[in-house]
Formats: C-alpha cells, sequence, structure tokens
C-alpha cells in the first residue's frame, strides 16, 4: 500500500459527521463530556451519540447502536470498556465509518487481556480497511473545523488557529492537560497517536506534508516501528516544512519507562540521532522545546544565513547569549563600516555585537526612540541575517509603549526576530507576551530559549536551501 493510500487522515480530522459511543450519564459520563466539548468548540458536523442505555442528550438523539443511524458516518469516537470495544468498530467498519478514535484505556499498554483486546483492532483493521488512531489516546483536535475528540472538561473554548501541529504519544497534548486557551500559541492542529494499533507517525507525518494549514510540525515520538516507513515520510515533510523531533527515553531508565508507558520499544538512541540528520529533522531536548521552537517558524520569515545580532540591556546576559549561538550553530555578525558609524554616533560602545543598550537607555530623555532606531540600524545591516531582542517590561504601562515600538518597526526590517522579556511581574509579563504573540513576534521568557530558536530556524533554512 503507498503513502497515498495510507495517508489519508482527512475523516479523522474533517468529518462531516461523527458518531460518539461512551456513557452519556450528565456530567460525569465521557459520551456526554465529548458530545458537550464538540458543542462548545462549535463543531458543525452532525453529532449523532450512541448508547443502549439512553435516549437523548443535551437535546440530541440518542441511538441504541450504529446501525440505527440511517445517515452516513464519516468518524466515531469510542470510549467504552475495552472488552466491547473491538465488537464496536467491527459495527463501523460494516456501516461504512472511515475513522474511529479510541479514547479507551489498558489495552496493550496494561498486558494480559488488554494485548488480546487491541491484537483483535489490528486484525480487523487488516481485514476491513477501517482506520483507527488509538487506543489510549486523547485523540486530536483540528483548529480549522474546531473539531476534537477529547471527553474531558475543557475550561477554555477558544484556540488561536494558525500554523504549527503537535503530535505526540501521550494525552499531556491534549485539549484538557495545557493553557491553550491562556497561550496564543497558533495552532492548526494536535494530535495524540496512543498505542499506534494502526495510525502511526509514518502515516501522521504524511498527511501533514500535505496539510496547507500546517505549517511547521513539533512531534514527539517513542519508538519507530517501521524506520524506513518514517524516514521517507519525514523526508516529504522536510522537504515542504519544518519537521522537530522530541524522543525522550535517551537512557535505559527513560526506554523501559517509554516501553511500560504505550507498550512501545524506544530503540538505540544513535539510531535516531543519526536517521533524525539524515532526514533534515531537527532534534528537540525537552518538552519545553517541543512548545517553544516551533513558534519561530509560525510567523517569521527563515532567515538567509546564521549571522545573528544579540541586543540586550545588560552586558552580562549577551555575553551568555554568545555561548548559545555558538552552541546553536550561529556565528556573531560583524557590522558593516556603515552600520558601526550609526551606531557610534548614537553611543561610542554600541558598535559591537551583542550590543549593549543598557547604559544609554538608563539616561536618555526617550530610551525607546532610540532603543527603536538602534534595533533598526542593527537589522538593516546586510551582514545580519537574524536577532535576539532583551525586552524589559517593569510594569503595566510599559506595554502599549513597546507593543507600539514593534509596529514602528514592523516595515522597516525584514529579517528573522525573537525576542526575550522579562520584568518583575508574571501577570505583566504574561500579557506582554500574549501582545507580541498576536503580532507576530515569537517571545520567550529567557534569552537562551530565543537564541536556540533562531539556531534551529537558521538550520532549517540550509536544510531547505541544499534541498531544492
Amino acid at each position: 500500500m503507498s503513502y497515498k493510500d495510507r495517508s489519508d487522515l482527512r475523516y479523522f480530522f474533517e468529518p462531516a459527521s461523527v458518531a460518539v459511543f461512551g456513557s452519556l450519564r450528565e456530567v460525569f459520563g465521557l459520551g456526554y463530556g465529548m458530545v458537550r466539548n464538540l458543542l462548545q468548540f462549535g463543531y458543525s458536523g452532525k453529532i449523532y451519540p450512541v448508547s443502549p442505555y439512553h435516549s437523548e442528550v443535551m437535546g440530541r438523539k440518542a441511538y441504541s447502536s450504529v446501525e440505527e443511524i440511517a445517515d452516513p458516518i464519516d468518524a466515531a469516537i469510542v470510549i467504552t470498556p475495552p472488552p466491547t470495544v473491538p465488537p464496536i468498530v467491527e459495527q463501523c467498519a460494516c456501516k461504512g465509518v472511515k475513522a474511529v478514535t479510541i479514547i479507551s484505556e489498558n489495552f496493550a499498554e496494561a498486558g494480559g487481556e488488554g494485548v488480546k483486546y487491541q491484537q483483535q483492532l489490528v486484525e480487523i483493521v487488516r481485514r476491513t480497511g477501517i482506520r483507527i488512531i488509538g487506543p489510549n489516546t486523547v485523540g486530536l483536535f483540528n483548529a480549522a473545523n474546531s473539531f476534537l475528540t477529547n471527553p474531558y472538561i475543557i475550561v477554555h473554548k477558544k484556540i488561536r488557529k494558525g500554523g504549527i501541529t503537535y503530535c505526540s504519544q501521550t494525552g499531556y497534548v491534549g485539549m484538557a492537560a495545557q493553557t491553550w486557551g491562556d497561550r496564543v500559541i497558533p495552532v492548526s492542529k494536535v494530535c495524540d497517536l496512543g498505542n499506534k494499533c494502526d495510525v502511526d507517525e509514518a502515516d501522521l507525518l504524511n498527511y501533514l506534508a500535505d496539510d496547507p494549514q500546517t505549517k511547521v510540525v513539533s512531534m514527539h515520538i517513542e519508538d519507530v516501528r517501521d524506520g524506513p516507513r518514517f524516514m521517507e515520510a519525514a523526508r516529504r515533510v522536510v522537504k515542504r516544512k519544518p519537521l522537530l523531533l522530541f524522543k525522550p527515553g535517551r537512557s535505559q531508565e527513560g526506554a523501559r519507562a517509554a516501553a511500560s508507558h504505550a507498550g512501545s520499544l524506544a530503540g538505540d538512541e544513535q539510531v535516531y540521532d543519526t536517521a533524525i540528520k539524515q532526514v533534515g529533522a531537527i532534534r528537540l531536548h525537552n518538552w519545553q522545546e517541543y512548545w517553544d521552537m516551533p513558534r519561530i517558524f509560525a510567523y517569521q520569515p527563515l532567515p538567509q544565513g546564521n549571522r545573528i545580532a544579540i541586543l540586550t540591556l545588560a552586558g552580562g546576559v549577551g555575553v551568555a547569549a554568545v555561548d548559545t549561538a555558538i552552541t546553536s550553530g550561529l556565528s556573531i555578525a560583524r557590522f558593516s563600516p556603515a552600520t558601526a558609524d550609526k551606531l557610534k554616533k548614537i553611543y561610542p560602545r554600541l558598535s559591537n555585537n551583542p550590543v549593549d543598550l543598557g547604559p544609554i537607555l538608563s539616561v536618555s530623555d526617550n530610551p525607546f526612540a532610540l532603543q527603536e532606531d538602534v534595533i533598526a540600524a542593527v537589522l538593516n545591516d546586510a551582514n545580519v541575517d537574524c536577532a535576539a531582542i532583551s525586552v524589559y517590561v517593569g510594569f503595566e504601562d510599559l506595554i502599549a509603549i513597546i507593543v507600539e515600538m514593534f509596529e514602528h518597526l514592523k516595515p522597516r526590517i525584514a529579517k528573522t526576530l525573537a525576542l526575550w522579556i522579562y520584568g518583575m511581574q508574571l501577570p505583566v509579563l504574561d500579557e506582554m507576551y500574549r501582545q507580541l504573540e498576536e503580532r507576530g513576534l515569537p517571545t520567550f521568557l529567557d534569552l537562551e530559549s530565543a537564541v536556540k530558536a533562531l539556531g534551529i530556524a537558521a538550520r532549517y533554512s540550509r536544510t531547505k536551501s541544499s534541498g531544492e
């Protein structure tokens, strides 16, 4: 079967109709929670609750079985005890359902009878051609149509649409597990593959390679069961968009934990490192990078090279940023004579990179206008490909001033930027972060992360250029 056949996951993410199997008991029933979440998030497709114990839920007719539904069904969400799941999937296959997401747990990851039930699912897939995500998953979310398969209580009702797709093998990425409503991360899709009894990371990558809404893929993997197929799919993605991979389990203890979590085998770390480099993907090292690093690709142009300018308000921070830049594959830009002269006229000590703005801003009558001029001069230098800029926001009144400064700068520059904000109050920093992110400026709470993000962007730019 070719990747084009295997990668057609449209019915998981773009169903016109969905059947929900699970308890419809009000508030605590997971089937009830699933229907509630679909309605609250604004999914506009048809929803068919299925339970032999209820006749209706939230004003909608409930069906005792999928066979009772006269209309065609694209997708199904199953949240029932393991012994009941294979028969339900069999019924869905007979009905013509194309895609089933199985939220239920206690399959292969639990051992015992769970292994048998999961093998039954595999046999149904092979015999009927129906596709399955899971079991043991919170499923997926598609920001484009507000379709989700998470049945748990979700307090946020709106998520910012954008170009980042997060893929994982854990419910840690689910809609009920992260501060999606408070963060302004521009999300395209989210998917937890669970035990991967059918749909795996290669299927997902092939789908995302062709997905116009996805601009960058951040993927967490615990194991890869078909290495050559995964590498082929990863190469397809990298030719079109950045692929960032977080593969934990580097230690023997971590590998054992991965095996017990989803019934997976972590594999040899050297093999993974080599494979990730060969396909042109970028390896991430922790969950924070998994969430943060894709944002550099969501709004910013790719840098044309790896020469970085570092602008700080404290000299010691700039020195540390240089170390991070070098280890991230960046080189410290040397300003052109014209730029150096321009900076010297503003203040003699500004012509070096890193640029330490602290001494002059503290005595300036108009520090933000001065800062704007310095940033513009540096970013218009042909020797600069990208810049990490520190921003101090000590109190709330500075937020509007800083936003205005970057609004003025926007039409004057076309380089890749990453910002680092710091100050005295977390609520002020949170608001500053939201305001800058909403304006397409990837913002970090430490300068090292901002520099690392630029290093990753430069690395992918180099990979893409060499592959074209």
